[in-house]
């Protein structure tokens, strides 16, 4: 069972993906996407305010799993995630098991979007 620390952390995460996910589904109504868009960081940081430049392709790669999340460069939290992947411009990092279930729970790709 996760602490305290540990749910509002992966809170944070999954807040910020939401918001990237309005994005993404903003500009799919655009005739014509951007090479890269700009998403915000996906980290644990409730202050956080970093910009990542992704493509879409990029993006739908982290998303392919709810356990994953895009985070800025060294933004990575090593006693809540681990970096599976290192990119020049982002990190790819991936929930441990103690919070699988609520990151899976809050995504709206799994679950549908919340009710308003």
């Amino acid at each position: 069972m996760a602490d305290e620390r540990t749910l509002r952390v992966s809170r944070n995460e999954s807040r910020f993906r939401d918001i990237n996910e309005a994005l993404r589904r903003d500009l799919d109504h655009l005739p014509h996407r951007p090479e890269l868009v700009p998403f915000v960081c996906e980290c644990g940081t409730s202050t956080c305010s970093d910009i990542i430049e992704v493509t879409f392709a990029e993006y739908e790669q982290v998303r392919a799993s709810s356990r994953r999340f895009l985070v800025f460069p060294d933004h990575n939290l090593p006693e809540y995630e681990d970096v599976v992947e290192e990119h020049d411009r982002y990190f790819v990092v991936q929930k441990h098991a103690d919070t699988a279930a609520l990151v899976d729970a809050t995504d709206a790709r799994v679950f549908g979007p919340p009710p308003d």
